[in-house]
């Protein structure tokens, strides 16, 4: 894990499903276009025009943070995977990206095999272990829809 892992929109990429993937790895929304899905290579967030060009600006610095796109990632990665990008993006501006990484690093950490959980899946991809951030957000919605 590496500051160079957050990407724009304030995602973990080092935490998603195509970046820990054997096959066809993905090197986060930072690295090379090569081995990217079509999505992530034609993102929004990454190619706003509002970066010019720049696309490894996070968008908590612009000056229309947070917009719709943003507002529309942050609910659907909070309800979907426990994941606030409006929680990193304020850990980086009191913390620093160091700092935030140092967090994820402890929090994604799997107790039995030593890699990264995936916030994509219920399990550990390498040992199956559970995924105590996954099922803490399931709880959490079956509690709110009660």
């Amino acid at each position: 894990m590496k500051t160079k892992d957050i990407a724009p929109c304030g995602i973990n990429c080092s935490l998603c499903l195509a970046y820990q993937r054997d096959k066809n790895h993905c090197n986060g929304c930072n690295g090379p276009d090569d081995h990217k899905a079509y999505h992530c290579v034609e993102c929004r967030i990454r190619n706003c025009e509002e970066k010019n060009g720049n696309k490894e600006l996070l968008c908590s610095k612009c000056k229309k943070y947070p917009c719709r796109r943003i507002k529309d990632l942050e609910k659907r990665y909070t309800n979907r995977y426990n994941v606030s990008i409006y929680k990193n993006f304020e850990d980086i501006k009191t913390l620093g990206i160091r700092e935030l990484i140092k967090k994820e690093k402890v929090k994604w950490h799997c107790d039995k095999c030593g890699k990264y959980l995936c916030m994509h899946r219920e399990k550990c991809l390498f040992c199956g272990n559970q995924n105590l951030l996954y099922i803490e957000k399931r709880n959490n919605l079956t509690k709110a829809s009660t």
